[in-house]
């Protein structure tokens, strides 16, 4: 699932929206600005509780792993190669990571969770153009389906059915869905994951929707994809002493823009 989750993209046709500009002002009287370094937080811009998340109970995910992921890295790189992009690019790391909460629904079918970081503005360029890529469903179960043999050595048959591309909501850039099925020892089961993405300025968020259930209603999608687009238009500066620089999987997975 971690691996789910590091992918960059799958397509979505919304052109991109202008950048929001961010004010740096101060208020009179408060102090100089050379006292203290202004960013965004990726925290201020993960899936929280609201509207999106009625029915769902919210609890920490599992704190990412320190250094670099095998099995993330195999992906990464099965899919940069589908895709064309040099290999070298694979080893992109932004300025800041946060995870929001894992939260639970429909007897424990269904998880929604989100993944926000700050980039650098040609960063988040190149990203709009991964997810623009109509190959990008395509490169998402070819690199999938490289992992299948290690799930299997631990008695699990994995099988991917389909990945696509679909409408994304209105303020996503891109929606895709994968639908895979293991079968086991304890039986079959089908589990479909829809990813939405979400770049605007130097940010990035990604949410994803997996469920085992049925798929997801259009208007959950919708109310998760008006709250982050809310929190991305009213990106708001402040003092980033003390903010993470690593909060969980990239979704700029590709690495920074090449001429």
């Amino acid at each position: 699932m971690a691996a789910v989750f590091a992918m960059s993209a799958c397509g979505g046709d919304d052109a991109p929206s202008a950048a929001p500009t961010v004010s740096t002002e101060r208020p009179s009287g408060s102090a100089s600005p050379a006292a203290e370094e202004l960013g965004l937080w990726p925290d201020d811009f993960v899936l929280t509780e609201g509207p999106a998340t009625s029915g769902f109970t919210g609890a920490p995910g599992e704190p990412a792993d320190d250094g670099d992921d095998p099995e993330e890295d195999a992906v990464l790189r099965a899919s940069a190669e589908c895709l064309g992009v040099p290999l070298e690019n694979v080893d992109y790391e932004p300025e800041a990571t946060a995870d929001g909460l894992t939260f639970t629904g429909d007897g424990g079918e269904t998880q929604i969770d989100s993944t926000a970081e700050i980039v650098t503005r040609e960063q988040a360029a190149f990203d709009r153009e991964l997810l623009a890529n109509p190959r990008m469903a395509d490169c998402l179960a070819e690199a999938f389906e490289s992992q299948i043999g290690e799930l299997e050595e631990e008695g699990v048959d994995f099988e991917i059915i389909s990945a696509e591309t679909l409408g994304a909501p209105a303020g996503a850039q891109g929606r895709c869905r994968i639908v895979m099925q293991a079968s086991g020892p304890g039986g079959t089961v089908e589990v479909a994951m829809d990813l939405l993405f979400f770049v605007e300025g130097q940010v990035e968020v990604m949410v994803g929707y997996t469920t085992s259930g049925e798929e997801p209603q259009p208007e959950r999608l919708r109310q998760i994809a008006d709250q982050i687009s809310t929190k991305l238009r009213n990106q708001q500066p402040r003092s980033i002493a003390g903010r993470p620089t690593e909060g969980g999987p990239v979704i700029g997975a590709f690495g920074p823009l090449h001429s």
